[in-house]
């Protein structure tokens, strides 16, 4: 194809400049490859597209009508090509975006509205979800999802967050109980976690020792946000990525249990992930750049620290999968 169009351009620079010569020097190509370019478009057409003497070249009725179909189609390719080049650069059109929905707070959303604030041509169509995610089949620019959501090895993501999972129950549960004092006691606690049937939870005490401990939930949630809206309602001990919780451990409205003993196989790390490194769209680009930067300025740090801090009310607990869309100005 690309070889064709090149012949196509030949063809109209010699009708242009009246001569095979002056257009292989305007062209910079060798006299030899001019006459190629014209034979094989020739042979390829199965028509004389040029009358040739000595003196002057003229089209054949044939050839002037393929003249001008020819000048049409290169200027609309003209105009896909610098469409296509101007959507590398240009941060505009319609941004889908995917987001685990217990990761949302007031501070991501602040961080969509400040992204529409920067760049007003662009439509900013946000996800909700708790469930593995297939962004190219679903349509999705940008995830901002747990690594365990993500379905496709294609992907390019970066680190966002990597938060380890804490035990955590209301101050009112904790006064009709014993709290426990070795992971082994939480099998005769009301467990919340994701899991729906069982799972063995890895822990460390301070001196480093093992200690596995099965866990049959009384609460199975798929919803980070709903876990914790069911420990602050005082119903059990809740198993949590620390930065869901972070805040409700600051005002007491959560306490943690088992403070000595860390979970060794259960780390949350929320990712950014989309569509390849090369070609990226501006949008695409210019949203990944301001996400990192965001997360970036959170403090965010690995266990065994704390992930990070979540600042004000924290965000109610989402549905299933909800769609928020934030059009251009």
């Amino acid at each position: 194809m690309n070889h064709l169009i090149a012949a196509m351009r030949t063809f109209l620079k010699i009708v242009d400049v009246q001569g095979f010569g002056r257009a292989a020097e305007q062209l910079h190509l060798s006299p030899a490859r001019v006459t190629r370019h014209i034979s094989e478009l020739e042979s390829h057409l199965g028509v004389r597209l040029l009358q040739r003497s000595t003196r002057k070249i003229a089209l054949t009725d044939v050839g002037s009508r393929y003249a001008e179909g020819c000048r049409s189609l290169l200027s609309e390719l003209e105009k896909i090509e610098s469409l296509a080049k101007e959507e590398s650069t240009q941060i505009s059109g319609d941004l889908h975006v995917v987001v685990l929905a217990s990761l949302m707070s007031p501070e991501l959303a602040m961080l969509f509205a400040d992204f529409r604030e920067r760049h007003t041509d662009v439509s900013l169509h946000i996800t909700l979800t708790e469930s593995d995610v297939d962004l190219l089949g679903g349509g999705f620019d940008v995830g901002i999802v747990a690594e365990r959501m993500i379905s496709s090895l294609s992907l390019v993501s970066r680190t966002l967050v990597h938060a380890p999972l804490v035990a955590v129950a209301s101050p009112a549960y904790l006064m009709n109980v014993s709290s426990p004092r070795r992971p082994a006691d939480l099998g005769e606690h009301r467990v919340i976690t994701h899991v729906a049937n069982g799972k063995t939870f890895r822990w460390l005490d301070g001196k480093g020792r093992n200690h596995s401990v099965h866990l049959d939930a009384c609460f199975a949630v798929n919803s980070a946000q709903l876990q914790r809206q069911i420990a602050l309602a005082g119903a059990g001990i809740a198993l949590l990525p620390e930065f869901i919780i972070a805040n409700d451990v600051k005002i007491g409205s959560l306490v943690r249990v088992l403070d000595s003993y860390r979970i060794e196989n259960n780390d949350v790390t929320i990712k950014v992930a989309y569509q390849g490194r090369e070609f990226l769209p501006g949008k695409v680009r210019a949203f990944v750049d301001q996400v990192v930067s965001h997360f970036d300025q959170l403090s965010i740090s690995s266990p065994p620290q704390h992930a990070f801090h979540l600042k004000g009310t924290p965000a109610p607990a989402h549905a299933h999968s909800h769609e928020l869309k934030m059009l251009p100005a």
